[in-house]
């Protein structure tokens, strides 16, 4: 039978004397007991895993280092943001305005572009959701068309996609049943289905960490896919990813996948260029838990647009 956890709770001044019992250098108490009633010890010392040691920190670590790392944590989680707001609007304008000229405004409503439906997504299930958050907005033109139009009759796909998240986007577009579909969708935004397919689900769960103001810095995801391009895939494991990140899991490759989808969406814009500014004046060591080698700004698949598909 496992144990119950039963950790006395700490309070602020005591936090401070365990991280220094724990060898933290703290020459200023009164800042850090100020940053530790702002963010919390759980939260600080997630940010201080990379010194930590079995007999408590690397000797010479300070409240300073777990600062400086929340401080990159938080620029990286506004930029994501930053690019989730060209990704998400445009995901859901490439899916519905290829399935609208080729099927429809209400082809959301049809089971028989759907797979069967599985633990992943049910057709019935959907439909009942998104339907039932549409008469739920408060939105002008919700009341506009109850107003107007029959009410049994599902309405079109363009304002059913203002109720619908990535997430939702994401369980779509795999649910499809047309490959051709799928393949069409995906090309407009230069990347296979396959690819584009794992890295809607995978930048679904890095914007909901991003959403919730979680740790991005240092964290582990499940596995993704890189690149759709055997020679892209090989250059950036070789040039831009840390080797030891065999399957993907760290959060550059998910960085990668926003910088495509920028690029396809709006080339041009300066969301990579800034986001090598973000990371810039960090150690090798630093940036290296976020699943980047040295040297990896200066490879060709992060500064030539086009590159990958």
């Amino acid at each position: 039978m496992k144990p119950v956890y039963a950790k006395t709770p700490l309070t602020i001044p005591q936090q401070v004397e365990h991280l220094q019992e724990r060898g933290l250098h703290i020459p200023d108490t009164a800042r850090a007991q100020l940053v530790l009633r702002r963010v919390g010890l759980y939260r600080l010392k997630g940010f201080l895993l990379p010194y930590k040691t079995p007999a408590g920190y690397v000797p010479g670590t300070s409240f300073a280092d777990a600062e400086r790392l929340m401080k990159l944590d938080e620029a990286l989680r506004l930029h994501v943001l930053g690019a989730m707001q060209t990704v998400e609007v445009g995901v859901r304008q490439a899916i519905v305005q290829w399935m609208l000229e080729r099927h429809g405004l209400r082809w959301y409503a049809d089971p028989v572009h759907f797979h069967e439906p599985n633990g992943y997504f049910d057709h019935t299930e959907f439909l009942s959701k998104v339907t039932e958050e549409f008469s739920r907005m408060p939105e002008l033109f919700v009341g506009h068309y109850r107003e107007r139009y029959d009410l049994d009759v599902p309405p079109p796909i363009w304002m059913i996609a203002e109720t619908m998240s990535l997430g939702g986007w994401s369980k779509l577009f795999a649910a499809l049943r047309s490959q051709e579909d799928r393949d069409g969708i995906a090309d407009l935004l230069g990347v296979r289905a396959s690819t584009f397919t794992s890295w809607l689900h995978a930048l679904t769960v890095v914007r909901n960490v991003c959403a919730h103001q979680s740790r991005l810095y240092d964290r582990v995801f499940a596995t993704m896919g890189v690149a759709d391009n055997k020679r892209v895939r090989r250059k950036l494991l070789e040039q831009s990813f840390d080797p030891r990140d065999t399957e993907a899991r760290r959060l550059a490759p998910r960085l990668y996948a926003l910088h495509r989808l920028t690029q396809a969406l709006d080339p041009g814009c300066a969301w990579t260029a800034d986001l090598m500014g973000v990371v810039a004046g960090y150690s090798a060591a630093e940036v290296v838990r976020l699943g980047f080698r040295p040297g990896w700004d200066a490879q060709p698949e992060w500064t030539t647009v086009g590159t990958g598909s």
